[in-house]
C-alpha cells in the first residue's frame, strides 16, 4: 500500500532518492516514444495534405483541430478551458482521443507505435506545436511561391491576349487599307465603263426608241453615286489616319476600324461586271 504524500510527510534518504530518480526520468521523457521521433515522423503522423489538383498536393499541415486536441489532452491549454464545465471538457477530451487514436492506429503513419499515453505529456504537446510552426512556415513559403507563379502566369496570359488583340487589329487595319486601294482601283475602271454604258444606251435608243425604257442605269453609274463612293473612300482613309496608337487595346477597339457600307471591292467588281454585260447587250441591240 502506497503512503499518501502530504505537506507534513517526512522522507527517508532512500525514499527521497527514489522520488528524485522518478522526477529525473519523467523530465527526460523516459518511455515516451515522441522523444525518439524526428520532426518528419511527427509530421507524417499528425499532418495532412490538401489536394491542389489531380496530380499535385500542398505541403503537409497540422490542422488547428489536431493541434488543439494534442494540446488539450497534454494539459497545455488548461488555463484556456478553466471555466468550461467538467462534463464538456470530458466530452472534448474523449472526442479528441478518439480522433487521435484513429491516427495512431495507422501503422504506416505511426511506425514508432506512439500511444495516447505518450501524447498526454505536456512535452509532447510542445513538441508537436513546434513541428506545426515549422510546417506552417514551409507551407507559407511554398504558397507564396505558388501565388507568385500564378501571378506571373496570369500576367503572361494577359500579355499574350493583348499581343494577339494587337496582331488581329493590325491585320484588319491592313485589310481596310487594302480595301481602300482596291475600291479606288475598281472605281477607276467603273467611271469609264459607265461612260461606255451611257453611250451604248444612246446608240440602242437611236436604233429603236422603244429601247429607252428597256434598260435602267446600273449602279453605281451616275455622278451622285460615283461621288458618294469617292467620299466614302476619303472618309475611310481619314478615319484610318486618326486611329490612336493604342486603339487595338482600348475599350471598343474591335469597332474602331472604319468600314465600307455596301461598296467593298468585291461588291464593286460585281457591279462592274454587270455594267459591262449590260453595255454589251445594248451594243448588240444597236446593231
Amino acid at each position: 500500500m502506497h503512503e499518501r504524500i502530504t505537506p507534513g510527510t517526512r522522507f527517508t534518504a532512500k525514499g527521497g532518492a527514489m522520488l528524485l530518480m522518478l522526477s529525473l526520468l519523467s523530465l527526460a521523457g523516459c518511455g515516451n516514444k515522441l522523444v525518439d521521433a524526428t520532426d518528419d515522423q511527427l509530421a507524417a503522423l499528425f499532418a495532412d495534405r490538401m489536394q491542389l489538383s489531380r496530380t499535385e498536393t500542398a505541403e503537409p499541415r497540422i490542422t488547428r483541430r489536431t493541434l488543439d486536441c494534442v494540446r488539450l489532452i497534454g494539459g497545455l491549454d488548461d488555463a484556456i478551458y478553466k471555466d468550461a464545465p467538467a462534463e464538456l471538457m470530458g466530452a472534448l477530451r474523449t472526442d479528441c482521443r478518439r480522433g487521435l487514436q484513429d491516427r495512431l492506429n495507422d501503422t504506416a503513419r505511426n511506425p514508432l507505435g506512439i500511444t495516447l499515453a505518450d501524447l498526454e505529456a505536456s512535452k509532447a504537446g510542445e513538441r508537436i506545436t513546434a513541428v506545426q510552426v515549422k510546417l506552417e512556415q514551409a507551407w507559407r513559403t511554398a504558397e507564396d511561391a505558388r501565388q507568385a507563379a500564378a501571378r506571373v502566369e496570369q500576367e503572361r496570359s494577359v500579355q499574350e491576349a493583348r499581343d494577339k488583340m494587337v496582331r488581329d487589329f493590325e491585320e484588319r487595319r491592313r485589310g481596310v487599307e487594302q480595301s481602300v486601294e482596291e475600291v479606288e482601283t475598281v472605281l477607276g475602271d467603273i467611271t469609264p465603263a459607265c461612260a461606255e454604258n451611257e453611250a451604248a444606251r444612246q446608240g440602242a435608243i437611236t436604233a429603236n426608241s422603244r429601247n429607252r425604257y428597256r434598260w435602267s442605269m446600273p449602279y453605281p453609274c451616275g455622278e451622285a453615286n460615283l461621288r458618294g463612293i469617292r467620299d466614302q473612300t476619303t472618309r475611310v482613309r481619314t478615319e484610318l489616319g486618326k486611329l490612336a496608337p493604342d486603339a487595338a487595346t482600348r475599350p471598343g477597339g474591335a469597332f474602331a476600324l472604319p468600314q465600307f457600307y455596301g461598296n467593298n471591292p468585291d461588291q464593286l467588281r460585281g457591279r462592274l461586271a454587270q455594267i459591262k454585260a449590260q453595255t454589251a447587250e445594248m451594243c448588240a441591240a444597236a446593231q
